[in-house]
């Protein structure tokens, strides 16, 4: 059974009490229990699904800006061949294979031929070809703050995310919570409409003994006929109801059951307003201060603080440390015959940027201010929209009651006009009216406890504690 409590239990919130057995499948179908159908929601629907991912999305953005603070490690093997005079004798020297042209005496006319012959050389050196296997390595030493500020921003990001993920899980179980009342709503309506046909089936009964004995008209059989084929229409229509709910609850659950298999258990319930009033100021404190995506607006506040400590980093200079090791050879692939290092320590300094690092954290400043906005709007919204959900509560709790009372009105009217009709002292036209009255007061009774129920749900969700009620 669904009945809807103590406003709030040992923990501080009222919980949604479910009786009878977890949703089951079986041969004849499933049985599902309104936590049960949350459960599965959580588990499978595709909505949370995709908002898990956004989380994952953000996750590893965070875990890519982590890699800036690791050394970077690359390889790379490349085949030149050149006959430019500069990359030919470079490639020479590289694999300490340069030699330049020998004077063949020592006299100052052989030696002018050996310059001589050393400057054509250089002028046309001829052809070469290099394998080169580069290794390089690169430590960031200091970078002015911007990388682990960068860092720190995408991590509240990340958590950000998250915290919308859970806020989307208490959307889709209240979602489901609806639809899943909704559907008792369309039973009720059903068993309604049932007891409606049963009624005028009863009346027809008695209409048409008093006609074969001369005590009612034809005019009034044909009355009770007519009204029994609108109970009938009402009738079909709520199961049409009731098959449309049970469709959108597998919907909501990513199942592809049939209506026809699916059995809802629960029952609805709502305490008094009294009892719900006594836990506002608690849902209040709550609402304002631990809702999911408040506090996601919060941690995004803080990012982009973080992202404007990155962004002013631009204009300090980052220092690094590096190596570098080749491995050379002119002949073949993978026959080494030199290889060379280089390391050093450097820095560079962006004295100039045309104030883009500028006008970027004046940007980052006015989405501060729109976050912040936008955060204190959500507040004073929550504050309204709790305000709201209490009155329609109160609300649909006094049409409740209205209706409970003219259900018993009209049945005991349905009883005094029946006995005087049967004596000949009413009019079959009373007699329906009468029957109406009460079918609208037992329609009345079920969409009201529906509404009741409904507005409960809407209090506790717009606080950020379905969760706690529907499980």
């Amino acid at each position: 059974m669904l009945n809807l409590l103590k406003p709030l239990g040992g923990s501080g919130m009222k919980k949604l009490l479910l009786a009878g057995l977890m949703a089951t499948s079986t041969l004849w179908g499933v049985e599902l229990t309104l936590q049960k159908a949350v459960d599965i929601a959580i588990k499978d629907n595709l909505q949370l699904k995709a908002e898990r991912y956004k989380v994952l999305e953000k996750y590893y953005e965070y875990r890519a800006a982590k890699g800036f603070l690791f050394p970077q490690i690359s390889a790379s093997y490349f085949f030149s061949r050149t006959n430019q005079p500069p990359y030919s004798i470079m490639f020479r020297m590289n694999t300490h294979s340069l030699q330049f042209p020998q004077p063949s005496s020592m006299t100052v006319g052989g030696l002018a031929q050996a310059f001589m012959a050393m400057q054509d050389y250089f002028n046309n050196p001829g052809s070469n070809q290099l394998y080169d296997l580069k290794f390089s390595l690169q430590v960031p030493i200091w970078m002015g703050g911007k990388v682990r500020n960068m860092i720190r921003g995408k991590y509240l990001e990340w958590k950000a995310q998250d915290l919308l993920a859970g806020r989307k899980t208490e959307e889709v179980a209240y979602n489901v919570a609806d639809t899943f009342l909704k559907t008792l709503y369309a039973k009720a309506a059903v068993r309604a409409t049932e007891t409606a046909l049963k009624d005028v089936e009863h009346h027809l009964k008695v209409v048409q003994k008093m006609y074969k004995v001369g005590m009612a008209l034809y005019s009034d059989l044909l009355r009770v006929k007519v009204y029994y084929e609108t109970v009938k229409a009402k009738y079909i229509e709520a199961k049409n109801h009731l098959y449309v709910a049970k469709k959108a609850l597998a919907f909501l659950l990513n199942k592809n059951w049939s209506p026809e298999d699916i059995s809802v258990k629960g029952r609805m319930f709502c305490p008094s307003p009294v009892k719900v009033e006594g836990h506002l100021s608690e849902l209040y404190t709550w609402a304002i201060n631990a809702r999911k995506d408040l506090l996601a607006l919060k941690e995004g506040i803080s990012a982009v603080k973080y992202y404007k400590k990155a962004t002013w980093g631009n204009y300090l200079p980052d220092f690094v440390a590096f190596a570098q090791y080749d491995l050379y050879d002119n002949n073949r692939v993978g026959n080494f015959i030199a290889n060379s290092y280089m390391v050093g320590v450097g820095f560079q300094w962006k004295l100039f940027d045309g104030l883009n690092a500028f006008n970027k954290v004046r940007m980052l400043k006015e989405k501060e201010r729109e976050l912040q906005t936008t955060l204190d709007f959500a507040r004073k919204g929550i504050k309204f929209q709790l305000s709201k959900a209490f009155k329609d509560y109160e609300t649909a709790y006094a049409q409740l009651v209205e209706a409970e009372t003219e259900i018993k009105q009209a049945e005991e009217s349905l009883k005094i006009v029946e006995a005087r009709y049967k004596q000949g002292l009413a009019r079959i036209v009373d007699l329906l009216d009468v029957q109406s009255q009460l079918d609208m007061a037992r329609f009345d009774r079920v969409k009201a406890l529906y509404n009741c129920n409904k507005a409960y749900l809407d209090l506790y969700n717009t606080a950020g504690k379905i969760l706690e009620v529907v499980k």
